[in-house]
């Protein structure tokens, strides 16, 4: 599918702009805070002017919500500062000490609503932004956190809601709806800048606990739902008591690849069609969506372009034909420009107008798109590939596993062997580790069985949710070199 001029075209900051939808918070302290569309029509504009004094009268200056404050607060002031012209920067609470200086290392002059832009830390070398740019963190699962430079999320405010990305994959007027994941990710503030425009009731959480999720779907009836594989996984769990999932019609899930038994899952309980994949990235180049029946005729598929056309090309930038692995190219119709904030930025692009980021896939007869396993996630083993999220939906298998990593440790003979962490709940036996083992031996490839499975606290993962694969594979070095001592 094309983006036509009217979509993706630039448009005017929607400074008068103020949602139509009814926002539900649910608090860190698991209360329930309500703002409807006439509390914030009359809250917004206030916050707005609160902004432009911060800033001053450059508007070059980018707009800092700052997490720290209380929920209501902080997404009043998100939703105030995306409608303005000024560059935002979204970071997570406590990611650094002093934000405004961390992104002055970067050469971009920032401000808070309580912080004028005259009194931070000045860069040294001032970084230009696009117009309306959206810094989101990224990277923080391969351990190269930096901002993308996401320019097209915000034209959601704008544009006609009969063309939302939330509407393609089934939300309807009046539906009442929960976003599961933490507002500050890209997948899930691409999907409440859509929702907050129709007439809707939608959820958020001040603090993601994928554990809350079922409960409060079916406390609230909740009908349309956005998660991640790490909440369907949850989800699955919690359903052993046959009690279903209430009013839920729709699920939508992204953020990360999700394991074909979970998916398969979720397929039996509300039917293929009524359960989608989104495959994007935090650098807005381009989206596809796979409904699950089309998923079931071509399993690993992410669908096909919404608004973009998908290329696959060979490293010398032509096409490769249908079924051929190659890079993953999407057409993003603007000028070239860097996409990422610290840390180098290693885009392609091509000279008609196409787009990549370093995904590798292919294009079937049809024009699906299938993404080949990210490097950070697979690991050689004696010449065989294993793909860490496949020993961990096996290590999950177990019903006294609360939680799982893999990683790759070095092997002088095999090159790498499989290293496996589980969070144990309190049923676990205290035989565990050989029933582990026993398990996996018999369900696993030779390969991909874990040399040693480890209990511990918890699984170091990203605030979307995913693995952070820095941390285990920093965890994994050091319980190889305990065992070499």
């Amino acid at each position: 599918m094309t983006t036509p001029a009217s979509v993706r075209g630039p448009r005017p900051p929607a400074t008068d702009w103020t949602p139509r939808a009814t926002l539900v918070l649910h608090t860190q302290d698991e209360g329930i805070e309500v703002l409807r569309p006439e509390h914030l029509a009359e809250r917004l504009p206030h916050v707005r002017e609160r902004l432009r004094r911060s800033a001053g009268d450059d508007r070059s200056v980018c707009l800092v919500p700052d997490p720290r404050q209380p929920f209501a607060h902080y997404l009043t002031e998100l939703l105030a500062a995306l409608a303005m012209p000024h560059p935002v920067a979204l970071l997570h609470a406590g990611s650094h000490a002093s934000p405004l200086a961390e992104l002055a290392g970067h050469g971009i002059r920032a401000c808070t609503l309580r912080t004028a832009a005259g009194h931070e830390p000045l860069p040294a070398a001032p970084a230009p932004l696009p117009d309306q740019a959206l810094l989101l963190r990224t990277g923080g699962s391969s351990g190269r956190s930096r901002f993308a430079v996401n320019t097209s999320m915000r034209r959601a405010l704008v544009r006609d809601r009969r063309l939302s990305l939330a509407r393609a994959v089934g939300l309807r007027d009046g539906a009442r709806v929960l976003l599961a994941g933490p507002v500050g990710h890209a997948a899930h503030l691409s999907m409440l800048l859509d929702t907050v425009n129709h007439e809707a009731e939608v959820h958020l959480y001040e603090s993601p606990d994928p554990a809350r999720v079922l409960p409060d779907i079916r406390r609230h009836g909740i009908q349309w739902l956005t998660a991640t594989p790490l909440h369907l996984r949850i989800m699955m769990r919690q359903m052993r008591d046959a009690r279903g999932t209430a009013e839920l019609e729709k699920l939508v899930h992204m953020s990360a690849a999700c394991g074909e038994p979970v998916k398969r899952f979720w397929h039996s309980v509300l039917g293929p069609e009524n359960v989608y994949e989104v495959f994007g990235s935090s650098e807005g180049i381009g989206t596809t969506i796979a409904r699950g029946d089309g998923w079931e005729r071509r399993p690993g598929t992410v669908g096909r372009g919404f608004y973009t056309s998908v290329a696959v090309l060979d490293p010398a930038g032509r096409p490769v034909p249908a079924g051929e692995p190659g890079d993953v190219y999407f057409a993003y119709g603007a000028p070239a420009r860097p996409l990422h904030v610290g840390h180098g930025d290693h885009v392609r692009w091509t000279g008609n107008g196409l787009v990549g980021i370093g995904d590798r896939g292919f294009l079937d007869d049809d024009g699906f798109l299938h993404l080949e396993t990210r490097p950070q996630l697979r690991i050689t083993v004696g010449g065989t590939t294993v793909v860490a999220t496949d020993v961990e939906d096996a290590l999950l298998a177990f019903p006294w596993v609360h939680d799982a990593a893999a990683a790759g440790i070095a092997n002088q003979v095999t090159g790498q062997r499989v290293i496996g962490f589980v969070v144990l709940d309190a049923h676990a036996p205290a035989t565990w580790a050989a029933e582990l083992a026993a398990e996996l031996r018999q369900n696993l490839p030779a390969a991909a069985v874990p040399r040693h499975v480890f209990a511990v606290d918890s699984v170091p993962r990203a605030p979307s949710g995913k693995v952070d694969r820095a941390a285990i594979a920093a965890l994994a070095d050091a319980h190889s070199r305990k065992e070499t001592e």
